[in-house]
C-alpha cells in the first residue's frame, strides 16, 4: 500500500513539473513574442505553405526576429486569393507586404498608389540599406520599362547584371540559365522499368499512350493501382497544359509573323486530343484536377505515378527516381515550341511594401536583412558548422542536419521564396555530383529545352508594360471572358466521352474564342510584340507551317 502512495505520489510530481515546463515554455515563448514587432503578409502562391513562425530558440524564425527585431504573419488563402487581395485595395486593407504574381493583380496594386516605389521607401526609411547599391541595374530598368517605377523585389533573381555581382566560379549555372525550365514532362524510374520501357519508349505520343496502357495493368508496390498520367491538380492550366501544348508544336506566332494564341493553334487540338484519350481509357482521372498542392505531392510520392506533366518544382520528388525525356513528340511531325525568359528574366514572385504599413522603419530593416547576403545564407542553410560547411575552394555544403532541416516542412529553412536570388546561390554551389538528386533535377528541367530539335524563344518578346491592357478596356475585358471561358470549356474537352463529342466541344472552343474577341486580343498583344522584336533586337520565328488538319480517331491522336 505504501509503494502505491508512492508511486501515486511520484506521478503526481512529474505530471506537475512537466506542466511547469511546458508553461515555462509558453510564457518563454509569449515573451519573446512580445519582444518583436508583427508585420503581416498576404500572398497568392496558394500553395506556399511556410509554417507558423516559431520563437522557440534555434529556429529559423527565432534567428531572424532576433536579427530584424520583426516577425510575419503569413495569409495565403488556398483559394481565390487574387480576389481577396484585389477586395484589400478597394477596401484601403493592405498588409504590410504583399507578394504577388498574378498580373491583373501586381496591376492594380501598382496602379492603386497604395504601394511603395522601392526606391523612395529605402531612401526614406533604410538610406544605406545594400538593395540601392546592389540590385541589379538591368532588372531594376526593365522593371521600370514595364510598370513605370521600381515597385516590387522580384525573387529568383538571374540577370546578367545578378550574375556579374554574384559571380559563378564554373559555366555550369550559366548554361542552365539558357535551357532550365520548371515546366516539365517526367516518368518514374521504377514503373518505367516495371513495364519493361526505356526512354526511348516513351518519345512520341503514340509511343507514351502505349506506355500508359502498360503501366495500367500493373499495381504499385503497396497494392494500389497505378496512375499512369497526372497533371499538376488545380494549377494544371498554367502549368500542365502550356507544357503540352508546346510540346507539341503550339506556337504564338502565325505564318505572316504576327501573334497568335496558341489555344487557336492547330496543335493545341492535338494535345487535348492525346489528354482526352488518356482520360477516356483510364491512364487519368479528371478528379486529380481539382487536387491542392500537398494532395498532388502526396500522390506522386507514392511510386504510383508514372508520369508527371507540370511544375516539377512543385512535387518535392527524389529527382533521382524520375527521368524526362524532353517533349512528348507530336504524331504529326511538328518541332517542340518552349520559351525561356532569356534577356532579363523577371523573377516569380513580387514583393510590395505597403504606404499603410505602421512601422515602415521596422519593414525597411526586414526587407534589407532578408535580402542581404547574411540574410539570404541564412534563411536558406541555416547555422555555419551546424547546416553547413564551406569547402577549401569556398563551395557551400548542407550537412545531414541541413539536408533534413531543408526537407521538413515544418522548418522554415529555405521558405522564404520570396526573396530566393538564384544568381547568390549559384555563386556558393558547386556542380553537381553525377546521379546527385540536384543533378537529376537539373537534367529533368533542361530536357526539355536540350531536345534536339525544340525551338525556343525568348519569352521577353511577350512583355507587356503596365496597364497595356487595362481591365476596363474593351480587350481587357475580352482577356478577362477568355480567361474565364477556358477554365470552363477545357475540362469538358478533355473529359469527353466520344470521338464525336471531343470534336463538338473543340469546334465550340475555337468559335467560342473568336466570338469573344481573342482576334482582336491578339492585334493589340501584336503591336507590342512587334516593337520588342525592334527592342531587343530579335524575333520570333515560325517553325511549324500550318499544314494538313489533324483529327482524332477511336481517341487517339492519328498521322
Amino acid at each position: 500500500m505504501k509503494r502505491t502512495k508512492k508511486l501515486l505520489l511520484l506521478f503526481l510530481f512529474f505530471c506537475l513539473f512537466l506542466t511547469g515546463c511546458t508553461a515555462a515554455t509558453q510564457e518563454n515563448m509569449d515573451s519573446a513574442e512580445n519582444n518583436y514587432t508583427e508585420l503581416t503578409l498576404f500572398s497568392d502562391v496558394s500553395f506556399w505553405n511556410p509554417p507558423v513562425w516559431s520563437f522557440e530558440e534555434g529556429s529559423i524564425s527565432a534567428g531572424i526576429s532576433k536579427k530584424t527585431g520583426a516577425y510575419l504573419d503569413f495569409t495565403i488563402p488556398p483559394q481565390d486569393a487574387s480576389k481577396k487581395l484585389s477586395l484589400m485595395i478597394l477596401k484601403d486593407e493592405l498588409p504590410d507586404l504583399i507578394v504577388a504574381t498574378d498580373k491583373n493583380v501586381i496591376n492594380q496594386l501598382i496602379r492603386s498608389g497604395k504601394v511603395w516605389s522601392l526606391q523612395d521607401f529605402f531612401e526614406t526609411y533604410c538610406p544605406d540599406s545594400h538593395l540601392l547599391k546592389d540590385f541589379p541595374k538591368d532588372r531594376k530598368q526593365e522593371y521600370i520599362r514595364q510598370y513605370g517605377d521600381w515597385y516590387a523585389y522580384l525573387s529568383h533573381l538571374n540577370t546578367d547584371d545578378a550574375r556579374k555581382t554574384w559571380k559563378e566560379k564554373t559555366s555550369y549555372y550559366g548554361d542552365l540559365f539558357t535551357h532550365s525550365y520548371n515546366h516539365g514532362i517526367m516518368f518514374n524510374r521504377k514503373l518505367l522499368a516495371r513495364a519493361n520501357l526505356t526512354v526511348s519508349d516513351i518519345q512520341t505520343a503514340s509511343q507514351v499512350l502505349k506506355a500508359f496502357e502498360k503501366v495500367k495493368k500493373l499495381t504499385a508496390e503497396d497494392g494500389q493501382s497505378t496512375i499512369p498520367l497526372l497533371l499538376e491538380g488545380n494549377q494544371y492550366l498554367d502549368s500542365s497544359i502550356s507544357c503540352l501544348i508546346g510540346s507539341f508544336g503550339a506556337e504564338v506566332i502565325d505564318d505572316n509573323g504576327n501573334y497568335t494564341e496558341r489555344f487557336l493553334q492547330p496543335e493545341c487540338k492535338d494535345a487535348f486530343a492525346f489528354l482526352n484519350t488518356a482520360f477516356r481509357k483510364g491512364y487519368a482521372f479528371s478528379e486529380d484536377l481539382t487536387l491542392d498542392n500537398l494532395q498532388m505531392r502526396d500522390l506522386i510520392a507514392d511510386d504510383r505515378v508514372f508520369c508527371y506533366i507540370g511544375n516539377t518544382s512543385n512535387t518535392s520528388v527524389d529527382a533521382t527516381r524520375w527521368v524526362s525525356a524532353g517533349p512528348i513528340l507530336s504524331d504529326f511531325g511538328k518541332r517542340p515550341v518552349m520559351s525561356i525568359d532569356l534577356s532579363v528574366p523577371t523573377g516569380w514572385m513580387q514583393t510590395f511594401v505597403s504606404k499603410s504599413c505602421k512601422t515602415p522603419e521596422l519593414v525597411a530593416r526586414f526587407f534589407d536583412y532578408m535580402t542581404s547576403d547574411e540574410g539570404l545564407l541564412y534563411s536558406n542553410y541555416g547555422v555555419e558548422n551546424e547546416d553547413y560547411t564551406f569547402d577549401s575552394d569556398g563551395y557551400i555544403h548542407r550537412t545531414a542536419r541541413g539536408q533534413q532541416r531543408f526537407h521538413d516542412s515544418n522548418d522554415m529553412l529555405g521558405l522564404f521564396w520570396n526573396f530566393y536570388n538564384v544568381a547568390w546561390d549559384h555563386s556558393l554551389l558547386p556542380v553537381p555530383a553525377k546521379g546527385s538528386m540536384d543533378d537529376c533535377l537539373n537534367q529533368i528541367q533542361t530536357a526539355f529545352a536540350r531536345y534536339p530539335d525544340t525551338y525556343v524563344y525568348d519569352s521577353a518578346l511577350l512583355r507587356l508594360p503596365d496597364n497595356y491592357i487595362s481591365p476596363n478596356s474593351e480587350e481587357g475585358q475580352i482577356e478577362s471572358t477568355l480567361e474565364a471561358y477556358r477554365k470552363e470549356q477545357i475540362p469538358k474537352i478533355l473529359s469527353a466521352s466520344s470521338d464525336t463529342e471531343f470534336e463538338e466541344q473543340y469546334q465550340l472552343f475555337v468559335t467560342t474564342q473568336k466570338e469573344l474577341g481573342a482576334k482582336k486580343l491578339d492585334q493589340k498583344i501584336n503591336r507590342q510584340m512587334q516593337e520588342n522584336f525592334s527592342y531587343y533586337g530579335k524575333k520570333i520565328e515560325k517553325v511549324n507551317p500550318q499544314m494538313q488538319d489533324t483529327s482524332k480517331s477511336n481517341g487517339e491522336t492519328k498521322p
